[in-house]
């Protein structure tokens, strides 16, 4: 299996660099950064050979990830590492660096500080755009106990009844999909209809014993019960 994953970042190094098509081409071939001619033989076995025997020689293990030593030089044996996500994270030219409590460092350090996920973490900070105290808790529940919305702040169970919305669906809209509090309370809820396969909003369903049900093949049943 090491292999395969192996392999998959070897791919992965080539095709950032060598193909425009990549979306991350703009990060990497655009600004120069290249694959050492050890690594990228095209037409042939050897540079993945090399790639591997190099990998296998500096400490390779399924928990690891590819890191440039210096970011603004390419993929060789000399500027490249396995390293943990955390000391990636704190290699990236785009790292930001957070203040909390009075001190500041980047995410990765205070995630390792705190015992948090860093994955987990960041998409708090900068998708659900919540405060570095809130995404900092480490009960994964906290930021949903209590939800400011229009200018009202109580406990996200209150806001569903209040709103007729599905405590679970909000909770995984939030947490799951890392929608925004605004956004998992407005967006309509979508249903499949059992009988057209169609979806459609959680205003127009009709729940029968055979499932859910749209408006256009609930009027097709009562025109044929007639």
């Amino acid at each position: 299996m090491y292999l395969k994953r192996l392999n998959t970042i070897f791919r992965s190094m080539k095709d950032r660099c060598n193909n425009p098509a990549n979306k991350c081409y703009y990060l990497y071939g655009e600004r120069g950064i290249s694959v050492c001619k050890e690594w990228n033989t095209p037409g042939s076995r050897k540079g993945w050979n090399n790639f591997r025997e190099w990998a296998l020689l500096n400490g390779y293990t399924d928990e690891l990830t590819l890191d440039r030593i210096n970011n603004d030089k390419g993929y060789s044996p000399e500027n490249c590492r396995w390293a943990t996500v955390y000391e990636q994270a704190n290699n990236k030219r785009s790292n930001h660096l957070i203040t909390y409590k009075g001190r500041t460092q980047t995410l990765a350090q205070w995630c390792t500080e705190l015992h948090l996920n860093y994955w987990t973490t960041r998409s708090r900070l900068y998708r659900d755009k919540i405060s570095v105290e809130q995404a900092f808790s480490t009960n994964e529940n906290t930021r949903l106990k209590f939800v400011t919305y229009k200018g009202k702040r109580q406990s996200l169970k209150k806001w569903c009844v209040e709103l007729g919305l599905n405590y679970y669906t909000t909770v995984s809209r939030i947490n799951r999909n890392g929608w925004s509090v605004e956004k998992a309370f407005e967006e309509p809820t979508r249903h499949k209809c059992q009988n057209c396969k169609s979806f459609f909003e959680e205003k127009d369903i009709y729940k029968q014993e055979r499932g859910w049900l749209c408006n256009k093949c609930i009027a097709n049943i009562k025109v044929q019960a007639n």
